[in-house]
């Protein structure tokens, strides 16, 4: 989101802020809308913006609020990463030829699944099936793709993924054949995809993270430790960290 476009939507905040006051003091109270209630749409864009140095900030009753949110973005991601349930596909559509019983798999709660470039094991209509099942069932958020070596090679929104493939006749067997061929470029062109490039690590800084989320225009990025997947971080966490922080700090002063 560029700096003109940030400024313009705060803007839109003051106004609707200031006409609700207007309201209420010439309908003489009958108009009843909650300032507070305007002023927290527009809270996350001016965390985003502090953040990522779009707005350099503002002082509060001779508080340096600038530095108090320079100081928060620059602390470590580590906390705000989510190790996600992860579930070998090998092993899921294993046990699927085994007649084994997919509630069992729903009940762990699985939230990613992972594949294998050039595992040549994988059936397409297997795939679509438990894809079907697992993105219904709400728990499942995220596609990690691993290199054989186990290196992540990216990662997809699993609703997406889902979505794209299920958009073709023959989505999930096209899917197969490109992860049996280790056919890299035409993966990494799917929609949502996250290559390991673009992974953050647990000494990632949350202005780091948010930067990269605005450039790549995603809400989760997967985060690598030694090359290898250990979870995700998500845009709204990061967000509600920095305001804690920051209202910590200022409880403090």
């Amino acid at each position: 989101m560029s700096t003109p476009i940030i400024l313009a939507l705060l803007a839109l905040g003051v106004v609707l802020v200031a006409g609700s006051i207007l309201m209420r003091v010439f309908s003489a109270g009958k108009y009843e809308v909650k300032t507070s209630d305007l002023v927290f749409l527009v809270i996350p864009l001016v965390v985003v913006a502090l953040a990522t140095g779009k707005i350099k900030g503002f002082d509060i009753f001779g508080v340096k609020v600038s530095e108090i949110w320079v100081e928060a973005a620059q602390t470590k991601i580590e906390n705000q990463v989510a190790a996600n349930t992860v579930q070998d596909a090998v092993e899921v559509l294993t046990s699927a030829s085994k007649g084994s019983d997919l509630a069992q798999l729903l009940e762990r709660r699985i939230e990613a699944l992972e594949f294998r470039l050039g595992y040549r094991g994988y059936d397409g209509e297997a795939i679509s099936n438990y894809f079907d099942k697992l993105v219904g069932s709400s728990y499942l958020r995220v596609i990690v793709v691993n290199e054989d070596d186990g290196q992540l090679f990216g990662l997809y929104n699993a609703a997406n993924l889902n979505g794209y493939l299920r958009a073709s006749d023959r989505g999930f067997e096209a899917f197969q054949q490109l992860l049996s061929e280790k056919d890299r470029e035409t993966l990494a062109k799917m929609p949502g995809f996250v290559g390991a490039d673009q992974a953050l690590s647990t000494s990632s800084t949350k202005r780091e993270a948010l930067e990269r989320m605005e450039k790549l225009r995603r809400d989760v990025l997967p985060v690598i430790d030694n090359g290898g997947f250990i979870g995700t971080v998500e845009r709204t966490k990061l967000t509600a960290s920095l305001i804690l922080a920051v209202t910590d700090k200022l409880e403090r002063q």
